[in-house]
């Protein structure tokens, strides 16, 4: 009996394994095995790009601190030659000496110290105070500024005096004989250059690490700069140090002292302030480069899994009530007929026919109707969602741009502002020159045109960001933008504005003004007016500000420049409702051509938040 029963498992195992409905559910299966491939590859080549990319941010980053250190050299070198034909330098006025240094210092932050080293080694004046006498006769900066005298630079060394791990600059001070009568010097702070580097620490990924070592593995430069000051100290990961300085350039795989597997990118590169070779290593974290590839295979994967068992079930399931059992009862019926019997039926339920296989086939249309009008509603709700993110996104933009206006503000002010100071300090100190009278007058207009460069420079930085709006307020920017406009233009302008009781929310009064900004530079360039009026006033009842650029110009048809500016003719138009929306307001044009234009545009009436102070004055 048992043996009966065994038969019978196996017969209906293999009746179940060879079976069609067994079939059916393999091929499902298969159909799901290309997906799995597909996304592992996927995610295999979003990895390759992931290090592609890492590689080549690296080479940027490489490029660009190259760049910086021949910027700051050169920098150095003018200083120190401005320094040097001094009048307090060449006379020998150690106490005015100090003075200058320490004001230069003050605005130099990139120098541990500035100072004068008489011609036998006794330093004789210095930013940083000192108590001591202090004789460098042995340092190399010195050294090779007297034997080349010429601007030189230094080891990778400790200052004497500050104590800090800088690089040193001389540049000799001669006598009118040639002989050297002193030397001018400049320490170059590493420990500042390594949290410094805006636009270094633009280029770093997010996560990642980037690290300069010399050829003894000791650190010179690191980004971004951590609680622990590594600058001066042994590399961390000091196992791998053998294979960077061996192998120049190349990728590592490796596990760091905190037992986290690595990606390290090092290449080895020739440094203007050490000497040697130097290497660059960028690294970051597996799991932070990979995150999102392993995240897109993941959630791929669960997809085709989800997919291929709801399938497998339907399938399964299915394939009884589809396949199996019409097949089973004709399987019947033709044996009954082949039996003879004459009345036998196929057992099926009713509405088999061509009218329930047409009822069937809307019910399934209606089906599949209903599907995609339900995935239709999703891709509109991503649409929305998508066009919300892009918003953000916009407004993040104008907000990095304006943070970027104002750091270039900035740079043009502090750099280039440098430069013109040494120009300014030369041509000071050649008009000093005994014998300098021939040349006066050139020196003089020299000096002249130094100083309109530095009010164009002064032009450009206000243009780019106005400290004034930062400062003092929308109001204030207003007017003084207005005058501005109108003085160049050769307008007459008025500015009328409501009194307001306290500062206006920042990115009200950057998008109000940015409006403006544009509306009067289109009055400028186009409007051919007389007069201009700028208005700024607030509606208590409706929470809003208001602004109103009018002029007596030539006007413009609305609808045609709108058409011309949706097709990339000219942006201002779409650039000002631009920003009107993303704070929360709008714009409308007046005009007609020969009536002159009225720009209008109105935001929330967004009061500043107080500042939260922090203890510190």
């Amino acid at each position: 009996m048992s043996d009966l029963k065994r038969e019978g498992a196996l017969r209906t195992m293999s009746q179940l394994f060879s079976g069609l409905r067994f079939r059916l559910v393999v091929l499902a299966a298969l159909a799901s095995l290309p997906p799995v491939v597909l996304a592992l590859h996927i995610a295999r080549q979003e990895r390759r790009d992931k290090i592609t990319a890492l590689r080549q941010r690296s080479r940027d980053i490489i490029k660009l601190s190259a760049r910086k250190e021949e910027e700051m050299i050169l920098g150095t070198q003018q200083l120190l030659r401005a320094l040097a034909a001094s009048s307090q330098v060449q006379l020998g006025r150690w106490g005015e000496c100090n003075e200058l240094m320490r004001a230069l210092f003050a605005d130099y932050p990139r120098y541990a110290n500035l100072g004068v080293i008489k011609a036998n080694g006794d330093v004789a004046a210095c930013a940083l105070p000192v108590t001591k006498t202090f004789n460098v006769a042995d340092r190399s900066c010195f050294r090779r500024a007297v034997s080349s005298r010429a601007f030189s630079m230094g080891d990778y060394e400790a200052d004497p005096v500050s104590g800090a791990r800088s690089v040193s600059f001389g540049y000799p001070v001669l006598d009118p004989l040639g002989q050297v009568r002193a030397v001018v010097f400049a320490a170059l702070d590493l420990d500042w250059l390594d949290g410094s580097d805006y636009a270094l620490q633009k280029l770093l990924p997010e996560g990642a690490t980037w690290t300069r070592i010399d050829t003894n593995g000791t650190i010179l430069v690191r980004h971004p700069a951590s609680e622990k000051r590594l600058v001066g100290k042994p590399l961390p990961e000091r196992p791998l140090l053998s294979a960077f300085l061996a192998q120049k350039n190349g990728v590592l795989e490796a596990v760091d002292p905190k037992g986290v597997p690595v990606l390290y990118d090092f290449t080895s590169t020739r440094s203007a302030l050490v000497a040697g070779d130097v290497t660059g290593i960028l690294s970051i974290s597996e799991k932070v480069l990979f995150a999102e590839p392993d995240r897109v295979m993941t959630r791929n994967l669960a997809s085709v899994g989800l997919v291929a068992g709801l399938l497998l079930g339907l399938g399964w399931i299915g394939s009884r009530y589809l396949i199996l059992r019409p097949i089973q009862a004709l399987v019947k019926f033709t044996a009954r007929l082949a039996a003879g019997d004459s009345a036998a039926r196929t057992g099926l339920p009713g509405g088999r026919d061509e009218l329930r296989q047409l009822v069937l086939s809307f019910d399934q249309m209606a089906e599949a109707l209903q599907q995609r009008e339900a995935a239709r509603k999703r891709a509109e709700g991503r649409l929305k969602e998508s066009r919300q993110r892009l918003q953000l996104l916009a407004r993040r933009l104008v907000g990095v741009q304006e943070t970027e206006r104002r750091r270039l503000a900035r740079e043009l002010h502090d750099e280039i502002g440098q430069s013109l100071t040494v120009a300014e300090l030369n041509l000071q100190a050649m008009l000093q020159t005994p014998g300098a009278e021939p040349l006066a007058q050139r020196l003089k207009e020299s000096l002249d045109v130094v100083g309109r460069v530095q009010e164009q420079v002064h032009d450009l930085s206000l243009n780019l960001r106005p400290s004034m709006l930062d400062d003092l307020g929308l109001e204030a920017a207003l007017r003084w933008y207005t005058d501005r406009q109108a003085a160049l233009a050769g307008l007459k302008a008025e500015v009328r504005a409501d009194p307001l009781e306290q500062r206006l929310d920042p990115v009200i009064e950057t998008e109000c003004f940015r409006v403006a900004q544009e509306a009067l530079t289109n009055v400028v360039k186009y409007a051919k007016a007389h007069t201009v009026t700028v208005e700024l006033s607030k509606n208590n009842e409706e929470e809003q500000i208001h602004l109103s650029v009018r002029d007596d110009g030539v006007g413009f048809d609305v609808a045609s420049v709108r058409a011309q500016a949706v097709r990339g003719a000219s942006l201002g138009l779409l650039s000002m409702e631009e920003r009107a929306t993303m704070a929360g307001g709008g714009v409308e044009y007046d005009s007609t051509p020969g009536r002159g234009t009225e720009v209008h545009a109105w935001f929330p009436l967004k009061w500043a938040q107080p500042a939260v102070l922090s203890g510190a004055i």
